[in-house]
Formats: structure tokens, sequence, C-alpha cells
């Protein structure tokens, strides 16, 4: 797949480029757009449940994706003073860098994060809990914290060759772009750039193919998204998914990639790979067996890992004074959002994994409703 373009940012710039099918439907989809403009902000509270509600009660949120600013919704809907801290420079995180601009207009979420402000949320940026401040001062100076950290700490690729320039994580690479328009317009130099690259995405699901789609908007020469699980193993919920991808060059189930190479700078120069095929161990388990005649070496210049996420970053379980599940989530009191000591809660991916915007927002406004039945209670007492 060949392109020169002009970078494309919106929607509708985007859908003028010649592209495959399962992108093109990617860019009309507008769910995620609409969700924001009628459903996210549109919660609306009972605040006669809570008549001790109150400003001089303080609340902290850590964190402004989804989650956070579901919850700072309806705290302040309910009369706390609310205070979001985020570490970005930017409120929004999953919605502002972690989606490109092509998919959820960034004037939209602006705006609507604008009416928080107004309303009353208060939004502490580039402020990395447990690092610029301490958890010890968050916990003195708020009547109850709410982690809505998200799921944010990518899964490290386990390769031959994954020391090589070259290679980002998918979240560094939309971030960047975003960074880029926002600051600066997309002017060269400013965002890491796909431009006339071969571009290797290991990772088969959605944030790769928001990698797919941002490449391609760039101007790269070529595009590999590769998924070593077959179609219809990582698709298993989406009907019709499989046969929409047949024929589409740019994505690969049963792919396996063995080894990056480089060149005598440090560069990735290029991936091996070789398609699989499943079958299962005498347990039952799944299990890939690599095609060895179908081996084959392709020149790349940039390898985005799009491999998921394991869970929120370390400093949360290393300051916050909360568990980790198996999983890798902050645990909680069962039937609850409740995390680690009374008045700290937690919610969104950051407790239940990596799920749908919706979700973590549904997520925030119920936590909100326990820590506000939690400081009401105490209240009373």
């Amino acid at each position: 797949m060949e392109v020169k373009i002009d970078l494309p940012v919106t929607r509708e710039a985007f859908l003028q480029l010649v592209l495959p099918e399962r992108l093109k439907l990617w860019a009309e989809d507008l769910e995620l757009e609409e969700y924001i403009l009628t459903k996210a902000f549109a919660y609306k509270v009972n605040t006669t449940k809570f008549p001790h509600a109150n400003s001089e009660i303080k609340v902290a949120i850590i964190g402004s994706g989804p989650a956070g600013l579901g919850c700072s919704d309806v705290l302040n809907q309910l009369g706390f003073k609310v205070t979001v801290f985020e570490r970005d420079d930017r409120p929004g995180g999953l919605l502002m860098y972690g989606v490109p601009n092509i998919k959820l207009s960034k004037e939209i979420l602006l705006a609507k994060i604008k009416g928080l402000e107004e309303a009353g949320v208060q939004f502490c940026l580039n402020t990395n809990v447990g690092i610029d401040i301490s958890w010890s001062a968050i916990r003195e100076q708020y009547a109850a914290v709410v982690i809505c950290t998200g799921s944010s700490q990518p899964r490290p690729l386990k390769l031959p060759g994954n020391e090589l320039a070259g290679i980002h994580y998918a979240k560094d690479f939309l971030t960047s772009t975003t960074k880029g328009l926002l600051d600066h317009q997309l002017t060269p130099g400013t965002f890491l750039s796909a431009e006339g690259k071969d571009v290797l995405i290991i990772g088969g699901g959605d944030t790769g193919a928001d990698c797919a789609a941002l490449a391609l908007s760039h101007g790269a020469h070529s595009i590999l998204q590769a998924e070593l699980q077959d179609c219809n193993m990582a698709r298993i919920s989406q009907e019709g998914f499989c046969e929409l991808v047949k024929g589409d060059v740019s994505l690969q189930y049963n792919t396996k990639v063995k080894r990056l190479l480089g060149d005598d700078k440090g560069n990735v120069s290029g991936a091996e790979l070789c398609r699989v095929e499943w079958g299962h161990t005498d347990s039952g388990m799944p299990v890939a067996k690599e095609i060895e005649e179908t081996t084959l070496v392709l020149p790349v210049q940039m390898v985005l890992l799009a491999l998921g996420f394991s869970g929120p970053e370390p400093v949360v379980f290393e300051k916050f004074g909360v568990k980790k599940t198996p999983l890798g989530t902050i645990a909680n009191v069962s039937g609850s959002f409740l995390a680690a000591e009374p008045g700290v809660f937690a919610a969104g991916d950051a407790r239940r994994g990596g799920g749908m915007v919706a979700w973590a927002f549904d997520e925030g406004w119920d936590a909100a409703l326990e820590c506000a039945k939690y400081l009401t209670n105490d209240i009373k007492k």
C-alpha cells in the first residue's frame, strides 16, 4: 500500500483517502463521538438523596480519563469540592491522547471538559500523584480519593531485536500525533512521523487499527498490522469482522513476528515473520505452530507495539497503598469500589481492566455515588 498525502486530521479529510474497507468503516463509526456529545456528560444526579453534601468537603480524583470525568461530574453535581489531578498537560486521558482526532474531535472533548470547569470542577494538570505531590499529602488534604488512572502500563515486547531504535509503544505514537497537532499543527519534527516508512504494527486489536489509520494519514509507504491469533479467536464478539478483512493486505491474522532486524546504526530495518496454524496441546490448551516454509523478511523502519495493557502503572501500587489483583488491576472490596483504607476508591480500567469508554463512565458515576454515601454517612455520625 503506497500513499503520499497531506496530513488529514479530521474524519472528513481522512475519508477522502483511498482506504481499505476496514479503515473506512473505522473512520465512519460515529459511536464514540456521539456518546461524548449526547450521553457522557448528561448524567443527572438526584441531589436530594445526599442532603449533607457540601463544598466544604474536598474530594480528589486521580486521572481525568472517562472514569475520572464521569466521577468528577457526579460529585460536583452533589455539591462536593472536586479536584482532578492529571499528569498530562491536558485533561481527558485516553480520550485526549489515546484516540486519534480523526475518530474523536478534540474540540468536542475540550468543550465538554470546559463545561465541567465552568460548573466548578478544578483540574490540576502536569501533576503526577506519588511523584509531584505525595500520596500522604493527598490523603491529608482530601476527605476521599477516587483512583481513576486507567490501565496504562503497556505489555512489553519479548523478541530478539526489541532494543532497536524505531520501536514505539502504540500509546506513545498516538499521543505524539495528538500533541503535535494541538501544540504545533503537525509541523515536521514535532511528532513521531510514519511518512515514507514501512510500518509494522504488532497487535490486531482496536489500538492497532488506530495506529494503522494514523500511519496511513501520515503517508506511510507500507503498513502491516500483524496478529498472532486467528481472526475468529481475536474477534469472537464481532460477527462478520473476519469476512470484512479478507483481502485487506494491511491486516494479517495467524502471523507471528519472530525477530526484528537492525542496521549498523542500531535502527530497526526489518522483521522476520511467519504464518502459524493453531492446534491444541494434550490438555486442550490452544497452541500456535510455525509454518516454516512461510518465513519471510520484510523491510521495516518503524514498529508500533499494540499489545494491550497489563494494568495501572507501578507508581499506583508503590505509592497509593492499594493491592494488585492477579490480573494486574486494583483490588477492591467485593461488591464495592472501596480499594484500600476507608475513603479510597477505584474506578474504571484501573479497577476492572480495559474496556469500553461507556463502561468507564458508568464506573465513574457509580464510584462517585458510593463515595458520596461514604462521605455523608461520616457527616451524619
